[in-house]
């Protein structure tokens, strides 16, 4: 084994072990979280006419798009803005299913493929904030994503 494959083997060990012990969602967690939401969203439809969207515990932003996160490339950032469309919690729940498996570039070079076991940011691309998302609220008409302060 050559000494780049022995570090980022260790590094990978210890990033899970510090994951293992935080309440900050992966990947998947948060598709698990979304799924029965999505569903239940089809009686909301009905009965109102529009589907819930999606944004963060914080200020009105919300969620626009997915990127390697800065702060360790092989983790996710999800970006956001605070004027535009709002995403509905269906097309941010396919954004995220499309994330597993897909490879993104670091913000200085790298290739990383996301899986389910992936931790999430809340952080625009090219910053590395440490706000975690922790949690993922059904407010009915509005899903809230629930974020913290968190090292990596």
């Amino acid at each position: 084994m050559d000494l780049q494959t022995y570090l980022s083997n260790a590094v990978a060990a210890s990033r899970a072990k510090s994951l293992a012990a935080s309440d900050q969602l992966t990947l998947g967690e948060i598709i698990a979280k979304l799924e029965p939401i999505v569903e239940k969203q089809k009686a909301v439809i009905e009965k109102y006419g529009h589907e819930a969207t999606v944004q963060y515990d914080f200020e009105y932003l919300f969620p626009t798009s997915i990127d390697s996160w800065r702060g360790i490339y092989a983790e996710l950032a999800l970006n956001f803005e605070s004027e535009g469309t709002r995403m509905t919690v269906s097309d941010f729940l396919k954004m995220l299913k499309d994330a597993v498996g897909k490879t993104y570039t670091g913000y200085k070079g790298g290739d990383f493929t996301m899986s389910r076991q992936t931790p999430v940011w809340v952080a625009n691309y090219g910053n590395s904030g440490n706000t975690a998302v922790i949690g993922i609220v059904d407010d009915e008409h509005t899903v809230i994503i629930i974020t913290a302060y968190r090292h990596s």
